[in-house]
């Protein structure tokens, strides 16, 4: 019954989302280095789901996500999968094999697969290795993605301070340069490098908003 109701709820969610979308101007500032429908590990934070589930739907045909198997996942996999992603359900961490394999699989087959890199619970701004791992696996490069609101409703309780865009608001997506991390690296020696590029990419879409 809970999964139910929370699947209403992400219905709901997706055509809030469809009429928000058609009022808002959309820019989506992708490196010259990002290959178009080449297979990629996508990173963003949480609270940016919305904004970079809209900007790396313009990167590539074949696109999955990796939603968990708590409520929120449960709320965020319906308006997922209606824009055309294909929702693989578990955890990013090693620990989750089945749900690791089959996204290793669909990016080696061209897909690019993306998740919340501080979910599903937090802490807020903190990069997990879970994404990292599926990078190494794959042998696919990790992409960094930045996005910023003009103007925008910010869930203060929720533990990631969720950002949803008002209508008629601008957003600003940018699409970093690739990251390869070598199999034999320390994903450890990545969770900082990573981190500062997304904080980075979020001020970078600020600042073209005009805010400071």
């Amino acid at each position: 019954m809970e999964n139910k109701k929370y699947k209403r709820y992400g219905l709901i969610l997706y055509y809030l989302l469809k009429i928000i979308s058609k009022t808002m101007k959309v820019e989506i500032i992708k490196s010259p280095l990002v290959k178009d429908n080449e297979g990629y590990v996508c990173g963003f934070w949480h609270n940016k789901l919305v904004g970079a589930s809209l900007g790396l739907a313009n990167i590539s045909e074949n696109k999955a996500v990796l939603a968990s198997p708590s409520k929120d996942g449960e709320l965020i996999s319906v308006p997922l999968e209606k824009m055309g992603f294909t929702i693989v359900r578990g955890s990013s961490g090693k620990d989750s094999i089945k749900s690791v394999l089959k996204l290793i699989k669909l990016v080696k087959d061209g897909y690019s697969a993306g998740t919340p890199l501080d979910g599903p619970k937090g802490p807020i701004y903190q990069v997990k290795p879970g994404m990292i791992y599926l990078a190494q696996k794959s042998e696919k490069a990790i992409l960094p993605v930045g996005v910023a609101f003009s103007d925008k409703w910010i869930f203060e309780k929720a533990w990631d301070k969720f950002q949803m865009p008002k209508p008629f608001s601008k957003m600003v997506c940018i699409i970093g340069d690739p990251i390869f991390i070598p199999e034999d690296a320390k994903k450890e020696d990545y969770l900082d490098i990573i981190r500062d590029k997304l904080l980075e990419l979020d001020k970078e879409a600020e600042i073209k908003l005009g805010k400071k």
